[in-house]
């Protein structure tokens, strides 16, 4: 066996495995060094991800012009995804309607970075597709009540509170019988 040994260390067989082990090692490290921060950088991006909901839960929008006066709030809770206050002129006050979405008409299609496509049940909605899309400081919404028929609709980013406007309801959350917001612009 020691005759084996001299041998093979003569032949510098035991120093070719050492250099071998260490540029795998040395690969190794490169591969690290490379593939790590490309790891980092893509986590880094999904972590920032926000869908359209996350980034606009809580924004409140108003559409004004001469005869309409409306105030909106988009919420990323489903149950109260978009709430509605319409400015009664006879009460001097404000209808609430605390989501104009009923439960089970409509579906959530799209929310990514950019918009939010919301499709109405082909039976129960009064629309079949609204897009929302945000742009400094307005919100468009895309309204797509039939085949023949589509309407636009913007909103400016309100300066007002919503929760500061005087109800026409004393029960809050109670007055949910207004119309749709897009069947009030008619």
């Amino acid at each position: 066996m020691k005759c084996l040994k001299k041998i093979l260390s003569k032949m510098n067989v035991f120093h070719l495995r050492e250099l071998k082990l260490k540029k795998i090692i040395s690969l190794f490290y490169y591969l690290i060094l490379i593939v790590l921060p490309v790891v980092i950088s893509c986590s880094d991006e999904g972590e920032n991800f926000q869908s359209f909901l996350e980034k606009n839960d809580g924004t409140e929008w108003v559409l004004l012009n001469e005869d309409l006066i409306v105030y909106i709030r988009l919420n990323i809770n489903e149950s109260i995804l978009l709430e509605q206050w319409s400015y009664n002129k006879e009460l001097d006050c404000y209808d609430y309607n605390s989501n104009i979405f009923s439960p089970g008409d409509f579906e959530i299609k799209e929310n990514s970075i950019d918009k939010l496509s919301i499709q109405g049940d082909m039976i129960l909605s009064d629309f079949e597709l609204m897009t929302f899309s945000t742009q400094d400081n307005m919100l468009t919404v895309d309204i797509v009540l039939c085949e023949w028929e589509e309407e636009t609709v913007y909103f400016n980013q309100s300066l007002v509170k919503v929760d500061k406007l005087i109800n026409c309801s004393n029960d809050f959350g109670k007055s949910n019988q207004l119309p749709r917001f897009y069947r009030i612009i008619r």
